[in-house]
């Protein structure tokens, strides 16, 4: 039973998408980490909606990250290049 817990918490905490602010820019250069926090928590919730899906595919978005990408491109976020 304790192996079984193990790996439900390993499976859980493992697979949590950590999003940081410092990775993303607004268009808008007012909006903050607490607005990012909102539109990242509600981007993730949507990810798996076939629209930001496609919207992701037209942003040029592809793999798993295509819904929660494209989620953000429409809140105004993008992520920062790194060169």
């Amino acid at each position: 039973m304790r192996k079984g817990i193990f790996f439900l918490f390993v499976l859980l905490t493992g697979c949590a998408e950590d999003r940081k602010f410092e990775d993303f820019v607004h268009k808008d250069s007012n909006k903050g980490k607490q607005e990012f926090m909102q539109d990242s928590r509600k981007c993730t919730a949507e990810k798996d909606k076939f629209s930001h899906k496609i919207q992701g595919r037209e942003f040029g978005f592809e793999g798993e990250h295509t819904g929660y990408l494209g989620c953000m491109k429409l809140m105004g976020w993008s992520q920062k290049t790194t060169s």
